[in-house]
């Protein structure tokens, strides 16, 4: 591999024409060697005297074998060729004698002769006519192909230029977005505003004696707006703006990622002030070191390269770099020290007050029925990016636009909402009688628990509509977003996970329960977990961190977990027992319409 990549790199460094020379000298050898072997192929039987008579026998004899013949008498005729000889004896059978040296000089034919053995030599007459016109057309073929590399290669040369991509990076001059644009995140756009102040009076650092910021780091989930803030902190400095994925600088040639983020930078500098953006920085700034492969040393190379570039930022130079990454954790240690990426802004799922300034972003030029409430849809997003809040608006409007309608209605965004948090409906997933019942009976156990349980999440809706992976949803609606969650409505949510098993089995019987619980274990063994390893909500454990080990959290650890679990069955089987006429209520009622709302479930269960 180490001559491969001298060559390339070689390559690499040499100019355009001369690397269309070498191309075309190589395709010119390799075609005149394999044009001299295909006239050779064709030539070989053409030189070959033809022979009158049929023979009985033909025999291949090696040299000595040959001269030990000839000293017996036992030919009659030889006839020569370039390379073999045929000799030929008074029956008519065949001695083929292959050589690789000529045996058609004078003196051997003059032998043979005196010995008075017939002699045959190939018409040459003949045979010339052949040999030309099998030249001519060798010549002939070497000639057109060679003409086809070079109208290739000089192809090449004249478009390098459109593939290679000179343009890359492409510089925005002016930006449309804006800090309005963005809907929440105001903690994020605050913390930009340094950023802004730099790019718009650089003389205010200057006097002070403050090192301007060279790099900021937007760290948060997917759809959180981090392209969109970029963009916007373009559009209000009014400078350049360069926007690239980290997956651009990876390449399978050595250096290529080098030479693209060197390139990046000479031409962030001819257009400052500039903002160079970088999303996915994670894929370009890596930790190093992670193999000693030729793409990992590649990766590295290009990673190097990045740092120089930062580093030799001037004071004047008005070049800002933004990354943006949901994967602070992989990055390399260098990257994120002081002078480089030293800003770190994290921006985080919207809260309610956010989804709804979102929705009002989105919404602009949509339509809107009367029973639309806008506080209610944000409500009902709740741990939904940006970009899902806008996929909800888009879907409601797809709903109204398949019914000929322009007005987006309150059941186009219900809609949209349970598509884009559970998936499409699934039509083709026929529900029979038992499995309907079931799914019935599960789903009003998660329904009547969460209702009258003090502590829970209102009821919004419930349904046993086959979604994706789901045969049917409870759907509840924060009123409030927790940032500190009370030890009492971790219970209350444990209570409301098991309900749907608990009801299983009460209706059903232990034997008859499903997998239909897979999710509701899941969640409530990920929440028991958390209460006793990590907040401290255990009286055995009390206030310490339990760290997970190849044998788990523990003997006293597991026990707590299976404790709370075990305790909000019993609780929550309780509750059904006492209640078992709400649940068969909210059971038929879900049999007979399939969806019901948070009101005519509070209404069934308080009758």
């Amino acid at each position: 591999m180490s001559i491969v990549r001298k060559i390339v790199e070689a390559l690499r460094n040499a100019k355009p024409w001369k690397i269309l020379a070498f191309a075309c000298v190589l395709s010119g050898i390799t075609v005149t060697a394999g044009g001299m072997g295909l006239t050779s192929m064709f030539l070989a039987p053409h030189t070959v005297a033809e022979r009158s008579g049929p023979s009985t026998e033909t025999k291949t004899v090696d040299f000595t074998e040959f001269l030990k013949l000839l000293d017996e008498g036992k030919f009659k005729t030889v006839e020569f060729s370039t390379t073999r000889l045929v000799a030929e004896d008074a029956k008519g059978d065949e001695f083929v004698l292959n050589h690789d040296r000529r045996f058609s000089g004078e003196s051997f034919p003059q032998e043979l002769a005196r010995r008075g053995i017939t002699v045959k030599f190939p018409d040459l007459n003949r045979s010339s006519v052949g040999d030309y016109v099998l030249a001519g057309v060798q010549i002939g073929i070497q000639i057109l192909l060679l003409l086809v590399f070079v109208c290739i290669g000089g192809f090449l040369f004249m478009n390098a230029k459109r593939f290679v991509n000179p343009s890359w990076p492409t510089v925005a001059r002016n930006v449309g977005v804006r800090f309005s644009d963005v809907a929440g995140q105001e903690e994020s756009k605050f913390e930009l505003e340094e950023i802004k102040t730099f790019l718009l009076n650089p003389e205010a650092y200057e006097r002070s004696g403050a090192k301007p910021p060279r790099g900021v780091l937007l760290v948060g989930p997917p759809g959180t707006g981090k392209t969109l803030l970029a963009e916007a902190l373009a559009g209000e400095t009014g400078v350049s703006f360069i926007n690239t994925s980290g997956s651009e600088f990876a390449n399978m040639f050595v250096g290529t990622g080098r030479d693209r983020v060197e390139k990046l930078f000479k031409k962030a500098r001819k257009s400052a002030p500039c903002i160079i953006f970088i999303d996915e920085i994670d894929s370009l700034a890596r930790a190093r070191g992670g193999s000693n492969s030729d793409v990992s040393r590649e990766q590295d190379t290009t990673l190097n390269q990045l740092l120089t570039e930062m580093n030799g930022f001037g004071k004047r130079e008005g070049v800002i770099v933004v990354g943006a990454t949901n994967r602070i954790d992989v990055l390399d240690p260098a990257v994120l020290r002081p002078g480089r990426f030293d800003r770190h802004v994290y921006m985080g799922l919207p809260n309610l007050g956010d989804r709804r300034k979102i929705l009002d972003v989105h919404i602009k030029g949509k339509e809107l029925a009367k029973d639309v409430d806008l506080d209610v849809v944000a409500r009902g997003a709740p741990g939904f990016s940006g970009a899902d809040i806008e996929n909800i608006v888009n879907e409601a409007a797809t709903y109204a636009a398949r019914d000929g309608r322009v007005e987006l209605t309150a059941k186009d965004f219900s809609e949209a909402r349970d598509k884009v948090f559970m998936g499409a409906k699934r039509s083709t997933a026929i529900l029979d009688d038992f499995e309907k019942r079931l799914t019935a009976y599960h789903e009003a156990g998660h329904a009547v628990v969460a209702t009258l349980t003090k502590g829970t999440d209102p009821v919004h809706q419930a349904t046993i509509i086959p979604r994706a992976q789901s045969l049917g949803h409870v759907m509840q609606l924060p009123e409030k977003e927790w940032k500190a969650v009370p030890m009492s409505r971790l219970l209350a949510r444990l209570d409301v996970m098991v309900a749907g098993r608990m009801a299983e089995e009460r209706i059903f019987g232990a034997s008859e329960i499903t997998t239909g619980a897979a999710s509701d274990i899941e969640e409530a063994t990920k929440t028991a977990t958390a209460m006793v390893t990590v907040y401290g909500m255990s009286e055995k454990i009390g206030m310490r961190k339990v760290q997970h080990t190849e044998r788990g959290y523990g003997e006293v650890a597991e026990s707590e977990i299976d404790r709370l679990i075990a305790d909000a069955c019993e609780r929550a089987r309780r509750l059904l027992d006492e209640r078992g006429a709400a649940l068969e209520a909210v059971a038929q009622a879900l049999i007979d319409r399939e969806t019901l709302t948070g009101p005519e479930i509070k209404a069934l269960v308080e009758a």
